[in-house]
């Protein structure tokens, strides 16, 4: 706290040494015009003008010798500008301008010529300067060297009228100017000082949210209605994937005019037109993650720009997926319990009539599929189970290439018959985030489905898998491709729905699991027909 305290404290004086600066600069430049102009009327005087009447010679003088004194105070900026040599710079100029306005006086005839009521002025900077007795000194010296300089004029001239009542009704306007400006310039510099401590606090707070907002996972962006880009933070920058916008400030993106992308902005007019609309996920690209916009406008009224705020969809799919597979284990727990023991009974009983000797072959059929069916159903009760036991937070970074070879390893050896997969790696050292498990889960449904295809094509049990970054976003990307004709374009929108098969003896579930799985540890699996010229997951 004390540090603290110490950098406002240290603030304050910084502001107070400004406000000192600047009054005293505009008083310099006041002190050189008013000597100049008395030199030039000097110099054009009429008869009857009261400048330099007592002494010509000495007004001149005095005059040139303070327009040059003033000419040399404009060079003090090449001095240190310490406090301590400021307050003594402006203590000492004030001194002497008190000085030299007397001896003006003088020469022109005393405070009957009206010279000395210039003395308010120096009185005034001073009294705004400092905000202590020392302004108060400088009204009594201006006092003081007033009256003296009628004194002394009284003793110089035989005939002269004596103004000593104009000079004490000086000394007193003085002392009233330096008492009052010493109140107000108060006033003024404390309020002055508030104003701009507030003034700092509030771009700090500025700073301070800029800088929140643009280390938050939520994307969020100003734009007009005319789709414009005002703001954005780096998150959404991160989301919508716009390059003109990387490296440049605030001012210079809006000024670049970079718009909305199309799909954005299409969500964006529909909200226009009706502001109760809920936008629906979107993706920019087939590999881009999905995300989720809703929008609010700035200030009431349908001209005012619009703030747009980008999360993304997958985050929420997942915790919503974490807690469907929550309430799908122990929904599939009871009807697995409840569907094995009478579909164990009917299997059982299958077998038995299986091994009668009375069974006549048209009822062996029936009893065939009996087997397959209750073997089918056993199979799906068992994936359902399998799928709900899923952990996404079990995900942990490892080296693909590594883990690619160990399972191709792996599921060859598990295969009865030969089969070929090809791998490639690019680069060499990526590493991924996922589940382990999950993923060799994933990976063996893709394979078992990707062999089975490209046998009945070539009539070889082969496939590659390719591992990349994409193009679009950077983020890892693992190709199965087979050779099989791959799947007509009416079922493609189907693949992933459950129980949803090609197969007689499939169970329509396999790729539905995997689609799970996948979106569970934030992952997406996609359909690509033409992939490099193949059928590819």
């Amino acid at each position: 706290m004390p540090l603290t305290k110490n950098k406002t404290d240290t603030s304050l004086e910084n502001l107070t040494q400004q406000q000192d600066q600047r009054v005293f600069d505009v008083y310099n430049i006041y002190r050189f015009v008013l000597s100049l102009i008395l030199l030039i009327s000097f110099a054009f005087r009429s008869l009857t003008s009261t400048l330099g009447t007592i002494n010509p010679d000495l007004f001149v003088n005095v005059v040139v010798i303070y327009m040059a004194f003033n000419a040399i105070v404009f060079f003090r900026v090449l001095l240190p500008q310490s406090k301590g040599l400021m307050t003594s710079q402006f203590i000492s100029a004030i001194l002497i301008d008190i000085v030299f306005i007397i001896l003006i006086s003088y020469t022109c005839g005393g405070v009957s010529s009206g010279m000395a009521n210039l003395l308010i002025v120096p009185v005034a900077a001073g009294s705004l300067l400092f905000r202590s007795r020392l302004s108060t000194f400088f009204a009594a010296v201006g006092s003081i060297l007033a009256i003296y300089s009628e004194v002394y004029l009284y003793l110089i001239i035989d005939d002269g009228i004596v103004y000593f009542v104009q000079a004490g009704l000086l000394g007193l306007s003085l002392f009233a100017v330096s008492w009052s400006l010493q109140y107000l310039g108060g006033k003024i510099r404390q309020n002055e000082l508030l104003a701009r401590q507030q003034e700092k606090n509030i771009k700090s707070l500025q700073e301070m949210n800029n800088q929140i907002i643009e280390r938050m996972h939520a994307g969020i962006l100003v734009v007009s209605p005319e789709g414009i880009i005002l703001t954005i933070n780096v998150a959404a920058n991160g989301f919508l994937q716009l390059s003109d916008t990387k490296g440049k400030d605030q001012a210079n993106i809006q000024d670049s005019g970079t718009r909305l992308p199309q799909i954005l902005f299409s969500q964006l007019q529909h909200w226009m037109n009706d502001n109760n609309t809920k936008a629906p996920p979107f993706r920019l690209n087939e590999s881009s993650t999905d995300l989720q916009a809703t929008f609010s406008y700035l200030n009431p009224g349908a001209d005012s720009n619009i703030l747009i705020f980008i999360e993304d969809f997958s985050i929420l799919t997942s915790r919503a997926q974490q807690l469907k597979m929550m309430s799908l284990g122990r929904l599939t727990a009871s009807i697995a319990h409840e569907v094995r023991n009478p579909l164990g009974a009917i299997s059982h009983a299958s077998q038995l009539l299986n091994e009668s000797e009375e069974i006549q072959q048209g009822d062996q059929r029936l009893l065939e599929i009996i087997s397959t069916h209750s073997e089918r159903v056993n199979r799906i009760i068992e994936s359902i189970l399998d799928l709900s036991r899923n952990k996404a937070e079990d995900m942990a970074q490892f080296p693909i290439l590594e883990w690619l070879n160990q399972f191709v390893t792996k599921f060859t050896n598990s295969m009865a018959v030969p089969i070929e997969i090809e791998c490639e790696v690019s680069p060499k050292n990526m590493t991924v985030l996922f589940n382990s498990g999950q993923l060799e889960q994933v990976l063996t449904n893709l394979c078992e489905n990707g062999l089975r295809y490209s046998e009945k094509a070539t009539g070889l049990r082969h496939l590659s898998i390719e591992v990349n970054n994409s193009d679009i976003d950077g983020n890892p990307e693992m190709h199965i491709m087979d050779d099989g004709k791959g799947i007509p374009e009416e079922l493609t929108a189907q693949i992933f729905e459950p129980f949803f098969t090609t197969e007689q003896s499939g169970t329509g579930i396999g790729l539905f699991i995997c689609l799970e799985i996948c979106d569970a540890d934030r992952a997406r699996l996609s359909y690509q027909p033409e992939y490099k010229g193949k059928s590819t997951f």
